[in-house]
């Protein structure tokens, strides 16, 4: 009978650095500037204030200035009021799906498309040796030896064919 020692698995320990992955030091010492949320304006286009969307061509077309300023107010807190309430319902779920796609992104990337570029291009330079040596062998000789058919014609320029 085998003893108990040999039935059992061996134990194998796997030390890849003494550093310790913790998840919370990603963000740590990274300051959020919480008044200019663009710094690389990404989002030019949806600068919009209420003048550059509603706009009464001429004093003959205008409606009452209670109207016109409270036009304004409603236009300006309810976008405001909006984008707040969606970035709150919406926001940590959508970055939360976000940093999976770009996490995905990178995993594709790393893993999948700059190995298959890298073999692509491997396999392009042996095709590329082979078209050479074909080129070398079948069609230099033919443009050679046409040039050299055509290296001695002379034209000469005659005046009087008497």
């Amino acid at each position: 009978m085998a003893s108990e020692s040999e039935s059992k698995p061996s134990e194998v320990k796997l030390t890849i650095t003494n550093e310790k992955v913790n998840t919370s030091d990603v963000t740590q010492g990274i300051a959020v500037d919480l008044n200019e949320r663009d710094p690389n304006n990404l989002h030019e286009d949806l600068k919009i204030q209420f003048h550059e969307i509603i706009g009464e061509p001429h004093t003959d077309v205008f409606s009452f200035d209670c109207v016109w300023v409270n036009s304004y107010k409603i236009f300006t807190n309810t976008k405001i009021w909006c984008y707040r309430i969606t970035s709150l319902i919406c926001a940590l779920p959508v970055s939360f799906c976000w940093g999976i796609y770009f996490a995905c992104f990178a995993f594709h990337n790393i893993w999948i498309l700059m190995p298959c570029l890298k073999a692509y291009g491997m396999n392009l330079r042996i095709l590329r040796s082979c078209f050479n040596s074909i080129i070398e062998t079948f069609v230099k000789p033919c443009y050679l030896a046409a040039g050299y058919v055509f290296y001695n014609i002379r034209i000469l320029k005659g005046g009087n064919a008497d």
